[in-house]
């Protein structure tokens, strides 16, 4: 196959010159080195990248096989946007980013956001449908970003579902994994785009500019990094320099500061409200943590768990959250005081010696009645010692407290524990409730475990409720509770009190 490429013009006065030569040879090459003027993408072999760079002067960008169509073209984007040529883009993006690259005060740290399903959501829902929720997410994103301390800041949509950030800051990685975590929960969070309730997920690659690296190479490798994101489902957030997702240095100082965190007041108890499905009436709430870190911001339940996780801090950080959710809660007075209380529980938890009788003195402590406290435990955490998990909850619900089994549906969900475990609830994973409206496999798996429930005397409670339709779905199944970004997402105590009388005042 003799070398093949095509020109596109992208400006007025520039060409954009793509010519494959995986597979070929020097002659492939010296075709190559004959390419018209301009920018001049070379596709190649992975063995071809380091000899054919020497003998190819007229390319300024390379894309190494073996990559699929969607790297390719997220590769023409964005070198269409640094010529102009793109539409979204303002035509000096590059200029931008070469002043930022310059500037004092920092390193150039840039992120690449690439949304997923907006094929479906066109498809689905037509293109005007598309464009407001792209339009919607530049906002959120806008917003967010324009919260952070720095000096000089960019964001952009360059074409379809991909967005451009860059920020000039001392050079922090962990910093700044943080906000692209943080950056992907806001944009999945539900939105209205005319008329219909949609909800999106993203990936992002990161990169902090190397000394003298220019505009086009710091956005090759960006492309490069988004690209192998999208491959992952585990993995949302890639570097795009081949280097660890956390700096050991940084991952360390985290480590050393959740220890502190408590005695400085940090981390802080959001309660997200449950209500009964029948009739909508807020039932009671789950607590739920959140970390205010004075340099990197809001860090959210998952990614805190995580690294106390690390720091060998769970027990006591998990122990920490109930007693202030209970101490917080049991202030709730009036009709407040009959709504529940679901808190988490952690295998580490579980597996002390002595968790139960240690735990109803901190419920006594606290204040809070145990009649009206639920604890939650996931599948996982559950399996390992049936046995222990059986005693230790039998002595907390001879007490009062309720137990109930969370994320049910994406663990085991093995019918041994329903056996032997003392439950009083099960909860479905907002996996299942999403796909309640889906398939009719879906739902008749949701029906199915909800008349098992009902068989073994368990109410059933529905997480991630984000429509009308679900909603509805779960009405006609019978499932008793659900919570979910449709009534309520979690807010601060004080907030929640005040969400919590308006909502009892209405029934």
């Amino acid at each position: 196959m003799a070398a093949a490429g095509f020109t596109a013009s992208t400006t007025a006065d520039s060409d954009l010159a793509v010519i494959d030569i995986r597979g070929q040879g020097m002659d492939a090459a010296a075709d190559a080195g004959a390419a018209p003027a301009g920018v001049v993408l070379l596709l190649c072999d992975r063995d071809q990248a380091g000899s054919l760079a020497e003998q190819v002067p007229a390319a300024t960008h390379s894309l190494v096989a073996p990559f699929d169509d969607a790297a390719l073209m997220l590769q023409l984007t964005l070198i269409r946007a640094q010529l102009g040529g793109s539409g979204r883009v303002p035509h000096d993006l590059h200029v931008q980013l070469a002043a930022m690259l310059h500037a004092g005060g920092g390193r150039l740290h840039a992120m690449l956001i690439g949304l997923r399903r907006m094929s479906a959501i066109n498809a689905t829902y037509g293109a005007p449908v598309g464009d407001a929720a792209l339009e919607a997410i530049g906002q959120r994103l806008v917003r967010h970003s324009a919260r952070l301390s720095v000096g000089n800041a960019l964001t952009v949509r360059l074409s379809g579902g991909d967005y451009l950030l860059a920020h000039t800051m001392p050079e922090e990685r962990v910093g700044w994994q943080v906000t692209a975590e943080r950056l992907l929960r806001v944009i999945s969070e539900p939105l209205d785009a005319q008329g219909h309730r949609l909800r999106l997920t993203a990936r992002a690659a990161l990169a902090i500019a190397r000394p003298d690296e220019s505009p086009m190479s710091l956005l090759d490798r960006l492309s490069a990094g988004l690209a192998t994101a999208r491959e992952s489902a585990a993995e949302p957030v890639r570097w795009a320099d081949r280097q660890s997702d956390n700096a050991p240095q940084s991952g360390y100082r985290l480590e050393q500061d959740i220890v502190r965190a408590i005695e400085r007041d940090e981390i802080t108890v959001l309660f997200q409200p449950q209500f009964a499905v029948d009739s909508g009436r807020i039932s009671g709430a789950e607590a739920l943590a959140r970390w205010q870190h004075p340099q990197f911001g809001e860090i959210g339940a998952g990614a805190l768990f995580a690294i106390a996780d690390k720091a060998d801090f769970t027990r006591s950080l998990s122990r920490h959250i109930r007693r202030r959710a209970m101490e917080q809660a049991a202030a709730w007075t009036g009709r407040l005081a009959r709504l529940r209380l679901s808190l988490n529980v952690t295998a580490e938890d579980l597996g002390e010696k002595g968790f139960a009788r240690r735990e109803l003195a901190m419920i006594a402590a606290s204040g809070f009645v145990p009649q009206r406290l639920t604890l939650e435990m996931t599948e996982s955490a559950l399996i390992p010692d049936l046995k222990r998990a059986a005693s230790r909850f039998a002595s907390l619900r001879e007490a009062g407290v309720c137990i109930a089994v969370d994320d049910f549906g994406t663990g085991y969900s093995s019918l041994l524990y329903l056996k032997r475990l003392p439950l009083d609830y099960l909860k479905l994973d907002h996996a299942m409730t999403r796909d309640i409206g889906g398939a009719e496999a879906d739902r008749i798996i949701v029906r199915s475990i909800i008349a098992m429930a009902k068989a073994l005397d368990l109410k059933v409670i529905a997480e991630g409720v984000e429509n009308e339709a679900q909603l509805a779905a779960l009405r006609e199944e019978g499932c008793d509770y659900f919570q979910g970004f449709l009534r309520g997402k979690a807010m601060e105590a004080d907030v929640f009190a005040q969400f919590a009388k308006d909502a009892l005042a209405q029934h």
